[in-house]
């Protein structure tokens, strides 16, 4: 606890040293990202037009009006023009033409259930899209905080040392050590602050990154905050979202067999019309009526189409399922080597928070001896590397511990 306080204490003194002056957490870039994102709106777009698609549907099974008209002068004599038994000299029509498809709630029953299984498509890309957004805006965000981490740690110890020069100036003017002690300290602090200038740049350019990933314009230093990433539970075959995709799949197959099949059952038409229907345009008045009728439609032979497009629908759901079984047992392994990988990661951190601890202890003692005149500058120095050292361990091991479970998240999305 009392480690923790102190290195606390150092990151926030160290705050004004690197000009940073706003906080963000991991939620508000995920939030940007899925808010800002073009493609998650775009496929937001195609599903609220797939949702139309269902009134269409319906329009067409109504009814269908249309207005028809035709003006066709046919000039003949003995030498010349079509043989007028055929053509009457002319034809010319001003009807309305009025069709509907007798029995087909299969038919459109298909068509709406073809409509729903690509909405769930769509639906589906959303989630998909929306969590290959979250998994990538995840791994910058953790790359930028682990720089982030290692920059305010740097800062702390450049601090640190600073503070020591002065002690270890006085040391000096009063002969209790050497100037070559004093010189050599100059020298550590000198290349922290390389490390410092070199951390800072590849904080900003990080920060830059994960901006334009979110779509967002900003120029400021940002302060981010640790993130917290939980996983989100047991893996099921159901909780894999790639999965669904070949469910879905498997039923649009299913759907396509059917459509088939109906295309080859007969349908019956009826139809009517009302209007003007004449040969002669000058006494079109006599010849207002009316017409109606049925036609019947009924496949006979199609040079085996069907069967070609049968097989076809049947290599298809082999290879789904094929594909299927493939990603769940790849999917299964990748979880299973996740989690093994997450508890090796937690021993580690084990370990080395206890080295940090004996460590924190031995800089304590050496500090003391070292105001007292009693050891060399350069063992003093070698114990605040390896304090400094083994504190970034534990940094990169919290960042790799959120980095699997990050990945275990994007394994179980929902």
């Amino acid at each position: 606890m009392v480690i923790r306080r102190f290195i606390f204490f150092f990151i926030v003194s160290g705050l004004s040293l690197v000009g940073i002056s706003q906080s963000r957490d991991l939620n508000y870039y995920l939030r940007e990202g899925l808010q800002n994102s073009p493609l998650i709106n775009d496929l937001k777009n195609q599903l609220q037009s797939a949702s139309l698609d269902s009134i269409i549907i319906e329009a067409r099974r109504k009814p269908q009006v249309e207005g028809r008209s035709q003006l066709l002068y046919s000039p003949y004599n003995d030498h010349f023009g079509y043989d007028e038994v055929i053509t009457d000299g002319g034809n010319y029509q001003a009807v309305a033409y009025v069709s509907q498809d007798l029995f087909v709630s299969k038919k459109t029953g298909n068509k709406y259930q073809a409509l729903n299984y690509e909405k769930q498509g769509l639906n589906l890309s959303v989630k998909l899209s929306a969590a290959e957004l979250l998994k990538t805006i995840t791994d910058l965000y953790l790359e930028s905080y682990s720089v982030y981490s290692e920059l305010m740690f740097n800062v702390s110890f450049l601090d640190l040392m600073k503070n020591e020069n002065q002690v270890v100036r006085r040391f000096v003017e009063n002969g209790i050590y050497s100037q070559a002690d004093y010189l050599s300290l100059l020298v550590e602090t000198g290349g922290q602050e390389v490390i410092i200038t070199q951390l800072r740049n590849q904080y900003r350019k990080n920060i830059m990154s994960l901006n334009e990933l979110c779509g967002i314009v900003d120029t400021s230093q940002i302060m981010l905050q640790m993130p917290v990433i939980e996983p989100h539970g047991t893996a099921r075959i159901s909780d894999y979202l790639i999965l669904r995709q070949y469910s879905l799949d498997s039923l649009r197959i299913i759907n396509e067999k059917d459509a088939l099949s109906l295309r080859y059952k007969p349908s019956v038409n009826w139809f009517a019309d009302a209007g003007i229907l004449t040969s002669n345009p000058f006494n079109f008045y006599r010849h207002a009526g009316a017409s109606a009728g049925v036609s019947l439609t009924v496949p006979i032979y199609d040079g085996h189409q069907k069967k070609v497009e049968e097989d076809k629908l049947s290599l298809k759901e082999d290879s789904r399922s094929r594909y299927f079984n493939s990603t769940r047992k790849e999917y299964d392994q990748i979880y299973l080597r996740l989690n093994s990988e997450l508890e090796g990661l937690k021993q580690v951190k084990a370990g080395l928070e206890k080295q940090l601890a004996l460590s924190d202890q031995l800089v304590k003692s050496l500090r003391v001896q070292l105001e007292n005149g009693i050891i060399k500058m350069q063992d003093y120095i070698a114990a605040i590397k390896n304090y400094r050292n083994i504190n970034r361990y534990i940094i990169l091991s919290d960042i790799d511990i959120l980095r699997v479970k990050n990945e275990i998240n994007y394994i179980l999305a929902r």
